[in-house]
């Protein structure tokens, strides 16, 4: 999805200049073979960047898988984390031997100090060696406070049961189907709110364009019958939540259900940008440093 646009832009202009190359000047006559040899280069250049994006940044994008996801099962106690359909394509995890940890990433743009954190697990060997690894949902953004809300979700999922989460109520808001409602519901409504997302519509438009045909490619996962067994649902569980049929529909039960949840993302973020106030004051910027 990222690298879209940029292989768009490189082949837009290889094909602009190809196009126009050996075109002769408005008198008739032919161009300086200077300016075509000029040409030729840029053409060049152009192409060997759409080419490099398509091999480093749009593979990672088309082609791949739909989503990639992680089960935890609190009845074996076991976390099943999808990496490929077909044998040896999930990594089986024991809750008690998961290392999980706050990821810190780099800023992503050179002079920006805002680091980006998210759920990470380790797991090891018999010499405690980190064998794998793998990031738990999405990223935190800078809050370090709201990446450790997400850890005490799953700890009290997996120890204590669905019914220790202090949602009020449950519900899902992710949708895995891949149509075009939900990329521009991710892409315009889930990065920006009021008028900003108005204004940005010429940036997130086409980017949810993009991202509709790069997951167009991609192939649903598929997991394992024995590990779609032992993951089973019972008919009567009292905590079955279905997926909503559009990215964030999520099935609070009315008006009453959807004041409550959003209560709780507003008490939940308030909780998280006060932890991480209180870390700066006692760490630093980063939280690393005094």
């Amino acid at each position: 999805m990222g690298g879209a646009p940029f292989v768009a832009m490189g082949l837009t202009f290889a094909w602009l200049i190809a196009s126009t190359m050996y075109t002769p000047q408005d008198d008739g006559m032919p161009r300086d073979p200077s300016f075509i040899t000029a040409d030729w280069i840029f053409f060049v250049v152009w192409l060997l960047f759409a080419l490099c994006v398509i091999k480093f940044i749009w593979l990672k994008d088309f082609f791949r898988y739909t989503h990639y996801p992680i089960r935890f099962n609190r009845k074996n106690g076991t976390i099943y984390v999808f990496r490929h359909n077909g044998p040896g394509g999930v990594l089986t995890v024991p809750w008690d031997k998961a290392h999980f940890f706050i990821g810190r990433s780099s800023p992503a743009m050179g002079g920006q100090s805002i680091f980006t954190f998210d759920l990470h697990c380790n797991v090891l060997d018999e010499q405690r060696m980190v064998r794998d690894t793998f990031a738990v949902g999405m990223d935190g953004s800078s809050s370090r406070g709201a990446v450790l809300e997400h850890w005490e979700m799953v700890r009290r999922y997996m120890e204590e049961g669905p019914q220790s989460l202090p949602f009020p109520p449950l519900a899902l808001t992710v949708s895995t189907e891949t149509t075009l409602r939900n990329m521009v519901i991710t892409q315009v409504s889930g990065q920006f709110s009021g008028f900003l997302s108005i204004l940005m519509l010429p940036i997130t438009l086409p980017w949810a364009l993009f991202r509709y045909l790069a997951m167009k490619t991609c192939k649903r996962p598929i997991w394992p019958a024995d590990i779609e067994a032992a993951c089973a649902i019972d008919p009567n569980d009292p905590f079955i939540l279905d997926e909503p049929r559009y990215a964030g529909d999520a099935k609070t039960g009315g008006a009453a259900g959807d004041e409550q949840f959003l209560a709780y993302r507003e008490r939940a973020l308030k909780m998280a940008l006060e932890y991480d106030a209180e870390r700066r004051n006692r760490l630093g910027p980063d939280g690393t440093a005094a």
